[in-house]
């Protein structure tokens, strides 16, 4: 079989011969027929491989399965790989027992237009257009219906998989990422990228924050060798600053966000840039640069009222109370809070919840016991419906304080419940939190030793965020 090169080279081999010799110009012209039979045969023979090869696969039948009675499971492989070419009747057995006809002739052109379509409907999602992301979702459903090209198909798929986790429907991804496990294996190096950084948002969304940056890595390496627009490059610098800051590791995450933030600027994208001043204002709070943080917070809000986006708003009032609440003025971070809250919708409960349980801390650093048990049986209430099981946790911790419970319970919630929760979750800083916090109570009660070992635990957790 040969490439693209050695074709180039025989035909202008033969071409000049045949043109030395004008009387053999129809030689050229026929074995010009011939040649280009046997370069569209190879095509055909490659692309009916590849297809037969994509849809045992995504039916779940092995090599094994599919030859029996048919041919030796070598020759299949090779007919896979488009190393042989076999006779129509055994591609027609094949094809029965795959269920598939295989009949669709694969058209240069519609192959483009295609292809092109799919990456204005990953365009749109890329850019939130949510509206344009239906619609083109529609169209290519129903384009898809007749397509049997495997490159096509497996991009579909993925970009399918994309369009599920910007929808946060998760079981409707793992449904897709099942399929993707499958076809793995003959991705292309662009979709390799493509499938490990969709991975990367996928384990995000499931707060596997270790997992997340793992994809990422690996989608970084690939894209070393590959032509990224600017969008693409900023909204991947984003997606990196975030889950580096969800594990804590902020000179990291603030790397990401800087170089995020002059891209969106330059694209005009300032939704985008909105999102990346809270991330700063986030992170800037956690090294304790609270003025830094408050600018960037501040920046963030005016792009919110100018959107007149809710959620955003809400986003940005919650960290604008953990920021005053950190400088000590709790009546301005319940102001905050509250205004928060006003601005989540129903559907909102993990950040409901999260934001009551903030204002039940405040109102009992106020010293008002009764205001902040009425938050914390709100919020439990909530976190239990809503099965948050994380805020379960800091509100059932947070009701012994606020009850000054300090008894054997809360020794038990803390070392068997809590603290395991967190460990297996990878929160290295509810870990330090809550291990310096059970170290206290052994060493209050004269418990030395348990309190050397859990302020060693809650030391171990730290550097964990740190690294």
């Amino acid at each position: 079989m040969l490439g693209n090169t050695s074709r180039k080279r025989a035909i202008k081999h033969q071409k000049s011969m045949y043109i030395s010799q004008p009387q053999n110009y129809s030689l050229f012209c026929e074995f010009l027929v011939n040649y280009n039979q046997i370069v569209l045969g190879e095509r055909e023979q490659r692309m009916i491989g590849a297809k037969i090869r994509y849809f045992r696969q995504m039916k779940g039948i092995t090599q094994e399965q599919l030859a029996s009675g048919i041919c030796s499971i070598p020759y299949l492989s090779k007919i896979e790989h488009g190393l042989a070419q076999p006779s129509e009747e055994l591609v027609e057995h094949l094809c029965n027992e795959l269920g598939v006809s295989l009949d669709q002739v694969d058209d240069e052109d519609k192959i483009t237009e295609v292809t092109n379509k799919l990456q204005e409907w990953y365009k749109e999602m890329r850019i939130r257009d949510f509206e344009q992301v239906e619609k083109k979702k529609l169209l290519l459903d129903q384009e898809f219906q007749s397509i049997e090209n495997p490159s096509l198909l497996t991009t579909y798929l993925l970009y399918q998989f994309r369009y599920h986790i910007l929808k946060q429907e998760l079981d409707k991804s793992n449904t897709l990422l099942e399929q993707l496990y499958v076809v793995q294996e003959s991705l292309n190096h662009q979709l390799e990228f493509y499938y490990h950084y969709f991975l990367g948002l996928y384990y995000y969304q499931l707060k596997k924050f270790a997992e997340s940056l793992e994809a990422y890595k690996k989608a970084e390496k690939l894209s070393k060798t590959m032509s990224l627009d600017i969008g693409e490059i900023s909204e991947f610098y984003y997606q990196k600053a975030l889950v580096h800051g969800r594990l804590y590791q902020v000179a990291l995450s603030n790397n990401h966000a800087v170089k995020a933030l002059a891209l969106f600027n330059q694209e005009y994208n300032f939704k985008r840039s909105a999102d990346i001043e809270v991330l700063l204002g986030i992170n800037n709070f956690r090294i304790l640069n609270y003025e830094e943080a408050t600018n960037h917070l501040k920046n963030a809000l005016k792009y919110a009222e100018s959107f007149n986006a809710k959620f955003l708003k809400s986003i940005v009032f919650h960290n604008l109370g953990l920021v005053s609440a950190a400088m000590g003025l709790s009546i301005e971070a319940l102001d905050y809070y509250k205004s928060g809250l006003q601005c989540l919708s129903e559907n909102s409960s993990e950040d409901i919840v999260q934001t009551i349980y903030l204002i039940a801390i405040e109102y009992n650093k106020l010293d008002k016991p009764d205001e902040a048990k009425k938050w914390l049986s709100q919020g439990l209430e909530q976190a239990l419906e809503n099965e948050v099981i994380n805020y379960v946790y800091h509100f059932k911790i947070l009701d012994h304080q606020v009850k000054q419970a300090f008894n054997s319970e809360y020794e038990s919630l803390l070392k068997d419940e809590a603290i395991p929760y967190f460990q297996e979750k990878q929160s290295w800083k509810y870990v330090t939190d809550y291990c310096e916090k059970l170290a206290d109570y052994f060493n209050h009660h004269s418990h030395y030793k348990n309190a050397s070992y859990f302020y060693r635990l809650a030391n171990d957790a730290r550097k964990k965020i740190i690294n």
